[in-house]
């Protein structure tokens, strides 16, 4: 038990160490996204599969208010594949437009946030815009002296059918 809390303090120490001073400033990112879709808003019709693997991309200000707190706006673009080819259900692309929102609270490198906004979706030829949501969980990292973070989330879409997807963000800090 000892040895367990020595080590956990010497992991606490080193992530301390790690973060940078951010308080007070300002940072952008741009990142690729990937989604999987987890809800079908069109499954009571016959022969619909809904939507599957999505790809986008956004763009994120994060402004630091303390050291360890952070307030975020994000924009972005995702269009998920339709996966239904049968009969009179042929799905075309699920695009979201969402513009959030919210902010993050971190551990060392390891950041947890939450977004709120709206998502402009267009379905299948028509368009609706729906309370947006976005729990998250996240790590900033280096790779080549180019600072990166890559964030798992679920994005959330209240309005015009319910839909959702699972999410990863990897995206480089400027």
């Amino acid at each position: 038990m000892k040895k367990l809390l020595f080590f956990t303090a010497i992991g606490l120490l080193f992530c301390s160490m790690a973060s940078a001073q951010r308080e007070g400033r300002t940072r952008f990112s741009l990142g690729a996204e990937l989604g999987l879709a987890t809800s079908n808003p069109l499954a009571a019709q016959p022969g619909n599969k809904g939507w599957g693997l999505g790809i986008g991309a956004s763009a994120e200000a994060e402004h630091f208010y303390k050291q360890n707190l952070s307030g975020t706006a994000y924009i972005g673009l995702i269009s998920y594949a339709g996966r239904a080819k049968t009969g009179s259900s042929n799905n075309k692309a699920y695009t979201v437009i969402p513009v959030r929102v919210g902010g993050n609270v971190y551990a060392g490198n390891l950041h947890l946030g939450a977004q709120i906004g709206v998502g402009l979706n267009s379905m299948n030829g028509s368009s609706a815009t729906a309370f947006a949501y976005t729990p998250q969980i996240g790590y900033n990292f280096s790779r080549n002296d180019k600072p990166l973070d890559l964030t798992l989330k679920y994005d959330g879409y209240a309005g015009n059918g319910n839909f959702g997807a699972l999410g990863l963000r990897l995206s480089i800090i400027l």
